[in-house]
């Protein structure tokens, strides 16, 4: 027979209650994995929606451009705001994709010519001056997220 000191050896078996509370959990679980996709139209309207705030993001980047003052640091204020503007326009220009009348091509021409128009300022203008030199630009930039926003109906 065997020695009396030896340990019993059963073999484990889970218990009967686990078995069943992961059998009942498990079509639920999947149930949600199941559920439908969104619709095209909730798609496009996510991707408006996207578009809408991301232009709303612009436009108050643009301003801060636009609101440089004679405290401001010029040049080198312009160039880190127009890096923020950079940033924002690289989520409209993502964002639009799934919009088809998003009309954001004229908002990158308008950027492009602000770009220009702040590397062209020379190098010891002051806050006011570049603000003053480069305001054309900031007004047709800000026309340009206007009418991107009216094609949309933000």
């Amino acid at each position: 027979m065997g020695d009396l000191t030896s340990p019993i050896r059963r073999r484990r078996r889970p218990p009967r209650v686990a078995l069943v509370i992961v059998v009942a959990v498990l079509p639920v679980s999947l149930a949600g994995c199941a559920a439908e996709a969104p619709s095209g139209r909730e798609r496009a309207r996510a991707a408006k929606d996207a578009l809408c705030e991301d232009l709303g993001a612009l436009r108050m980047d643009t301003g801060k451009l636009a609101g440089l003052g004679p405290r401001s640091r010029g040049r080198d204020e312009l160039r880190d705001l127009r890096e923020d503007v950079a940033h924002d326009l690289d989520l409209v220009t993502r964002s639009a994709r799934g919009v088809r009348a998003a009309r954001t091509r004229a908002v990158s021409d308008a950027y492009d010519r602000v770009v220009r128009a702040i590397d062209d300022l020379p190098g010891g203008a002051t806050g006011a001056q570049a603000g003053k030199r480069i305001r054309p630009q900031l007004e047709a930039l800000d026309r340009a997220i206007a009418a991107s926003q009216a094609s949309v109906k933000c």
